[in-house]
C-alpha cells in the first residue's frame, strides 16, 4: 500500500484506524477500525454524506461498538499491526473505484464505498443503519459538484459553504 496514493485525509483516518486498533489491543486492523476512525473525523465529509442519505448515524454507531467489542484481543505483549484480509478488500476496492469518480488520490469517500461493498459485519451495519450504494455515490457527486479529486488535499475544497459559512438555502428550507 502506497501511501501517496491516498489524500491527506484518508491518510489520517489509516492513522486513526491504527491508532483504535492499538488501543484496543486488537491482533489486526479491522473494518470496524476503519468505519469508526471514519466517523470520528468532524472535518471529513463522511457525515455530510451520511445525512445525505438519512442514515441513522445513532444506530451505526452503536452497532459499530458492539462490533468492536467482539474482535479478538491480545493477552500481553504488543498487539500485532497487520491488516485484516477485509480492510484489504476494502483498500483494494477504494482504489478500483478512482476510474468510476475520475480521481488521482483514494479518499475517505472511497472507503465508505469499498466498506459497504464488502461482505462482513462492518457492511451490515452500514446497510442496517439505512446505506446503499447508489445514494452514497449520489451524494458524493452531489458533494463534489463534477469535481474530482486530483491532489492529496483536493477533499478539503468539497463542502466549503456548510463548513464555514451559513448555507442560507439550508435555512429557508
Amino acid at each position: 500500500m502506497n501511501l501517496n496514493n491516498y489524500t491527506i485525509k484518508a491518510q489520517e483516518t489509516i492513522q486513526a484506524a491504527q491508532q483504535l486498533a492499538y488501543n484496543g489491543n486488537n491482533p489486526a486492523i479491522e473494518t470496524e477500525h476503519l468505519l469508526k476512525a471514519l466517523l470520528s473525523d468532524k472535518e471529513s465529509p463522511i457525515i455530510f454524506l451520511l445525512k445525505k442519505n438519512n442514515v441513522a448515524i445513532p444506530l451505526l454507531e452503536n452497532k459499530l461498538e458492539e462490533g468492536l467489542a467482539k474482535l479478538p484481543r491480545n493477552q500481553g505483549g504488543e498487539p500485532a499491526q497487520s491488516v485484516s484480509r477485509d480492510l484489504n478488500t476494502v483498500f483494494l476496492k477504494a482504489n478500483a473505484s478512482l476510474k468510476a469518480f475520475g480521481d488521482e488520490f483514494i479518499s475517505p469517500e472511497h472507503f465508505m464505498l469499498a466498506l459497504l461493498q464488502i461482505n462482513d459485519a462492518t457492511a451490515k451495519a452500514l446497510k442496517d443503519a439505512g446505506l446503499t450504494e447508489k445514494g452514497l455515490i449520489a451524494a458524493i457527486k452531489d458533494l463534489r459538484k463534477g469535481d474530482t479529486i486530483q491532489s492529496q488535499t483536493q477533499e478539503t475544497q468539497f463542502n466549503v459553504l456548510n463548513k464555514y459559512a451559513r448555507n442560507l438555502n439550508e435555512a429557508a428550507r
